[in-house]
């Protein structure tokens, strides 16, 4: 399997769309099988998803993303899991370990932001409507 991680530094970088790093890993059951680093530059949504999927990375353990480019490493066959930070190596080994979406790992509020690119969720306000609030009413004044 083929893992990618945008890095900074030593860390994963948090926001996958402006990383001009990108960690490629070959997993085959030995923490440091193979790891090579690649250059991804400045470039825009669709050709840093082209890129990604012409290295072969099936799995693609980043931060922050936008939905579209993560809808088109979907497209492209890339499994992306969004909202990671931390350390490369105790994440590395979180996913090893099938632990990587914990509280410990996601990215300060995203809490419930995991699972393979499914992108934002929109809180519900007071009265239940989508939206943050819509249908609404107000009942007296603000205290």
């Amino acid at each position: 399997m083929r893992i990618g991680i945008p890095i900074w530094g030593e860390r994963v970088s948090p926001v996958m769309d402006t990383a001009e790093r990108l960690l490629l890993l070959d997993a085959a059951g030995e923490p440091d099988a193979s790891r090579r680093e690649i250059v991804l530059g400045q470039a825009p949504a669709a050709p840093r998803a082209q890129a990604i999927a012409d290295l072969g990375v099936e799995v693609l353990i980043c931060g922050a993303i936008s939905r579209s480019l993560a809808e088109m490493l979907a497209l492209s066959g890339v499994r992306v899991v969004p909202w990671i930070s931390g350390e490369l190596d105790e994440v590395l080994e979180a996913f090893g370990c099938g632990d990587l979406v914990c509280p410990r790992f996601l990215m300060p509020g995203c809490r419930g932001r995991h699972g393979g690119g499914e992108g934002r969720r929109r809180r519900s306000g007071a009265g239940g409507g989508r939206g943050g609030g819509q249908g609404r009413q107000r009942r007296g004044p603000r205290r």
